[in-house]
């Protein structure tokens, strides 16, 4: 599946998808965007503007460079790499609604997915809500925020596994 139409690569993020796809096994990318992250849990965790590639192999967030709300740079920081998540991590996609998309993963200690007391899937909570590309139209944009959720929904069905495989190179 090619890039669809629409979420194409913004020529400021060029250089940081060329970083990203020297990095991480992508595959082929289906979207790319700017997009907010946020880890919610007990005190929610703000990872801030990024760029986000979703692609046949999962898909990855990387922070944009720059200094966080301490003061120091992260540049050099593996706190702020990136992360990368394959298909078999997802537990579900959940479009919430207006650029706003639930993903739930599945949480994994030592490569083994954690269960709950009740056999379920212990869950981290990603909130990923779009950002507007650099040159990109207001219309464009309304109409990719419209679409988002639906977008990664469809590409979740698709690529899911129904067989989780022991071990996995996601970094949560």
């Amino acid at each position: 599946m090619p890039i669809i139409e629409g979420w194409e690569i913004s020529p400021d993020c060029l250089g940081m998808y060329e970083k990203i796809a020297s990095t991480e096994p992508l595959g082929s990318p289906i979207i790319t965007s700017k997009c907010k992250l946020r880890e919610v849990k007990k005190t929610t965790v703000d990872y801030g503007d990024g760029f986000l590639v979703v692609s046949d192999n999962g898909l990855v967030w990387r922070r944009r460079a720059g200094v966080d709300i301490t003061g120091l740079t992260y540049l050099s920081s593996k706190k702020w790499r990136g992360k990368w998540i394959r298909w078999h991590d997802i537990a579900n996609i959940v479009p919430t609604g207006y650029g706003e998309t639930w993903v739930h993963l599945k949480k994994r200690k030592d490569g083994a997915i954690l269960l709950d007391k009740k056999g379920n899937y212990k869950l981290i909570k990603w909130k990923l809500t779009l950002n507007r590309n650099k040159l990109e139209e207001k219309s464009d944009f309304k109409q990719r925020r419209i679409n988002f959720g639906d977008i990664m929904l469809d590409v979740f069905k698709q690529k899911r596994v129904e067989i989780d495989p022991p071990s996995s190179d996601s970094r949560m």
